[in-house]
């Protein structure tokens, strides 16, 4: 690949990964919750869940689906609807009168691992996002696995910071949050915000 095509490749990446969508608000949510240590096995999942959406879009996936509307659209509502059972899960969770180690200390990491590879896994619109994005940056003239592989580690790059950068974020905000009641207004406005991408989702 050109050097010039990857600063192009870099910096759309940077903005794209960027955007508010559902990986960075849970990322957010995990900070928040239980801290950015904890909130580590999600990003994990999340990373795990897009490099099974890469590798769906170039084994033909992404066409199959962008050819078959029904399943497309089938895929689009349960990704929906699970990001809206997870935004309800988090509105309603309760709150505990302790700190935020005592509430890590009651999630299992590999929970937090599943939960955002479903997360990542959830939008069917990822495999058209990479079946469509990454060709584009294609050279006939350079061996192709190392041109995917290329991208593949710059993408994970780029995606976990800004992954961190969420969850930091959220751990933060959390930390001025000392009541109960203060804590149960952040739950709210994240689970809020699931259910939003959920909906946002599933209409488009």
């Amino acid at each position: 690949m050109p050097f010039d095509q990857l600063l192009v490749f870099i910096t759309i990446t940077l903005f794209v990964s960027a955007s508010p969508g559902p990986v960075m608000l849970s990322a957010m949510a995990n900070g928040g919750l239980y801290g950015v240590r904890h909130a580590a096995w999600g990003m994990a999942g999340a990373t795990a869940g897009n490099l099974l959406l890469i590798a769906l879009s170039f084994v033909g996936m992404a066409l199959i689906l962008k050819n078959s509307p029904m399943l497309f659209r089938a895929l689009q509502w349960i990704g929906a609807a699970y990001l809206v059972w997870l935004g309800v899960k988090m509105y309603r969770q309760p709150i505990a009168n302790d700190d935020m180690p005592n509430q890590a200390a009651r999630i299992k990491p590999w929970t937090l691992f599943l939960k955002s590879v479903g997360v990542a896994i959830s939008n069917p619109k990822g495999l058209i996002y990479f079946g469509a994005f990454f060709p584009q940056f294609i050279s006939l003239e350079y061996a192709l696995l190392n041109q995917v592989l290329l991208m593949v580690g710059v993408f994970i790059v780029i995606d976990t910071i800004w992954m961190l950068i969420y969850a930091q974020g959220g751990s933060f905000v959390v930390h001025w949050l000392h009541s109960p009641q203060q804590r149960r207004g952040f739950n709210r406005v994240a689970g809020s915000a699931l259910v939003v991408a959920g909906i946002v989702m599933a209409a488009f």
